[in-house]
């Protein structure tokens, strides 16, 4: 049973433009069949009568049960379908089904629900009851299928897992995995995430080491369960030629370490290795002290898998989030989920909007004829917030409350109170709030603060009008300010990012939230800095209207010119310990050592650094891949907080990572 390499080139033979016909059709019908069925269990019916119908089709290669039937989409079908789906962003408590199974998580619902006596928390409960005997039928369905194909291990676990109890290592793994395809791909979203995988597989492990199972035996498996991932969307990209299917580009996070590492956390990292694809990715929250042999393994793999993996400071994150008065049990359980997006574990859904930052900002400067930074920057933070509140970027989950009836049974946290996961008086409702362009706007006060506040060359509403000119007649001015020492060169003129940056916080601090409410920031863009740039102005960093603005935390594409330790020195001034998300993308022309790795990341850690990602690529390469893709299928690359294939992107988008500085 498994096959490690059939199973990846069946990866890259799927079709990216199929969706999964069987739930559209079976969904498109029971649209019509229930439309005027109103009761409260409608969603739960609906999710236990599409498990009940879709094929259990198992490949003589799996070394795991559980695929979606795919399907180029034809004429007149809905696809994808959205009468079953969910807002996703979170990351289910898979321990707790692990160790109580599903059964054991409703019998506990049910016990709350009596003694709470309302009606909304029995009509939970009795939701709770269809979807876990729906999925309980539909692995029975699976284990019959497993058996007849000569499968018992399998048939086996199916019979038990996720119903009951996990008994071993290959069932725990089998359990998570059926559950993990069912969010995913029924009931349909991006981004469903494994949590803090290491702990709740832990002991799992152990027992099997225990029952004469070998290091060796243990991490093909895992690179089995690994591989699966990858078959939630195929190779597609979110954004261009999008897989008609809820999930689309969904990424799958793999979170390890933290405070206390242990054996199963390298045993992911060689998993990861033998896996060495797209999905998932190893999100590793690191605490250099905690584990020497630990630390020492993940820059020996980040060396071999570079974009695939994730590495975020620990202590930093942990930090932050006590000090906005996250309990500090709940905040060491944080995990990311994707996107360099943060949140709590099994303890919420995570909520995110990316603000117009550097639209706002242009805004500001055209309100009025200002005269000193500060003044901008009072203004800025204020206009921020007025933006931030104005948007209610929670109202989209709440609406999904019953549709998503899955994701409300593994939130347990809230369904321990019987409240559905996207209710609003949930324990946490937390919101990432993403905030790019940082340098592009730091980069900005600093020109403005030299040529019209200190040296007076020209008067703000001169500069002002330079700027609504689009620089025109003006090339000798702009040339001069692109060769100032922007952001990213380790100089004073860094100074003016942090000051952004630092107002960027305070516009979400100064938020007004409910005690259950946690909003983080983080500077982070995804695609934003190219995708919005078109209808944006030029700005005073010599940006022209329409040019891309700075990506992520990164400088400007092409301002860091005195080499990486200057640069994580530069990025290092950000205020990191106010923040819990965003990203760093750093891109190598050749192979780098793990002890060259390890020692600047480490130091950038020390000096209060987030987040690092990279990618070892050379542009001759990534040039021909654009002329040749099909001999370029498996190559990949660190995008914003993810790696993805390279001639999967569209144009644009492979032009932008060209346009990475790259070290040597």
């Amino acid at each position: 049973m498994g096959n490690l390499t059939n199973l990846k080139e069946f990866i890259f033979e799927t079709d990216n433009k199929a969706c999964f016909i069987e739930r559209d059709e079976i969904l498109g019908r029971l649209e019509t069949e229930m439309a005027d069925y109103d009761k409260p269990d409608k969603f739960a019916i609906i999710f236990s009568k599409l498990l009940s119908e879709v094929s259990v089709p198992i490949n003589e290669d799996d070394y795991f049960a559980g695929r979606v039937v795919e399907a180029l989409p034809y004429e007149g079908l809905k696809t994808a379908n959205y009468l079953l789906n969910s807002a996703g962003h979170l990351s289910p408590d898979y321990g707790k089904v692990l160790n109580c199974g599903l059964k054991g998580i409703v019998s506990e619902i049910n016990d709350i629900a009596r003694k709470k006596g309302d009606a909304e928390s029995k009509s939970f409960a009795e939701n709770a009851v269809i979807v876990a005997e729906a999925v309980r039928a539909y692995c029975l369905r699976y284990a019959e299928e497993a058996q007849k194909a000569g499968f018992h291990k399998m048939a086996k676990a199916l019979r038990v897992v996720p119903y009951e109890p996990a008994y071993d290592f290959y069932s725990a793994l089998q359990g998570i995995w059926i559950l993990h395809m069912i969010l995913s791909c029924y009931i349909g979203s991006r981004d469903y995430a494994f949590g803090n995988f290491d702990k709740y597989m832990l002991p799992f492990y152990e027992k099997a080491l225990a029952d004469g199972k070998t290091e060796t035996e243990l991490t093909e498996l895992l690179a089995g369960f690994f591989i699966k991932t990858n078959e939630i969307c195929g190779r597609c990209t979110h954004n261009y030629n999008a897989k008609p299917v809820l999930c689309q580009a969904s990424k799958q996070y793999v979170n390890i370490g933290g405070e206390f590492p242990n054996k199963f956390s390298i045993v992911c990292l060689k998993a990861a290795e033998l896996n060495n694809m797209a999905q998932p990715e190893i999100v590793v929250r690191l605490k250099p002290d905690a584990d020497a042999e630990f630390t020492e393994q993940v820059f020996k793999l980040l060396a071999v898998l570079t974009d695939k993996v994730n590495i975020y400071n620990y202590d930093t994150i942990f930090k932050c989030l006590t000090d906005r008065g996250v309990k500090p049990d709940v905040a060491k359980d944080f995990t990311y989920s994707a996107c360099c997006t943060f949140d709590l574990h099994y303890h919420n859904p995570r909520g995110e909007y990316y603000v117009p930052t550097v639209q706002i900002f242009l805004e500001v400067l055209h309100s009025k004829n200002y005269t000193s930074i500060e003044k901008i920057l009072k203004d800025y933070t204020a206009a921020l917030s007025k933006d931030m509140e104005n948007q209610h970027w929670i109202k989209p989950i709440e609406d999904m409350r019953q549709t998503a009836v899955l994701d409300s049974l593994l939130l347990t946290d809230t369904a321990m109170e019987c409240k559905y996961a996207y209710d609003k008086d949930r324990a946490y409702c937390l919101n990432n709030l993403f905030l790019p362009g940082v340098a592009t706007i730091g980069d900005s006060l600093m020109v403005l603060d030299k040529l019209v506040f200190k040296e007076k060359r020209y008067s703000f509403a001169e500069f002002m009008k330079i700027l609504d000119e689009n620089y025109e007649n003006n090339e000798e001015l702009r040339s001069e300010i692109l060769n100032y020492e922007r952001f990213g060169n380790d100089s004073e003129n860094d100074n003016y990012t942090a000051m952004v940056g630092n107002a960027m916080v305070d516009a979400v601090d100064n938020l007004e939230k409910r005690d259950n409410e946690y909003n983080i920031p983080g500077f982070y863009s995804l695609e934003r800095d190219n995708s919005w740039c078109g209808k944006i102005g030029a700005s005073p960093d010599g940006r022209k209207s329409g040019e891309p603005f700075s990506e992520n935390q990164s400088p400007t594409y092409g301002a860091d010119k005195n080499g990486i330790t200057a640069l994580l020195k530069s990025i290092s001034k950000l205020p990191f310990e106010r923040t819990a998300g965003g990203g760093l993308n750093l891109t190598f022309s050749q192979k780098v050592s793990s002890d060259v790795l390890k020692a600047l990341i480490l130091t950038y850690f020390s000096m209060g650094g987030l987040h690092v990602g990279i990618s070892v690529i050379d542009r001759s390469t990534l040039q021909d891949a654009m002329v040749n893709p099909d001999k370029y299928k498996s190559l990949t690359v660190r995008l914003y907080g993810f790696s993805e294939y390279f001639v999967s992107l569209p144009e644009w988008q492979q032009i932008a990572v060209l346009n990475r500085t790259e070290y040597k």
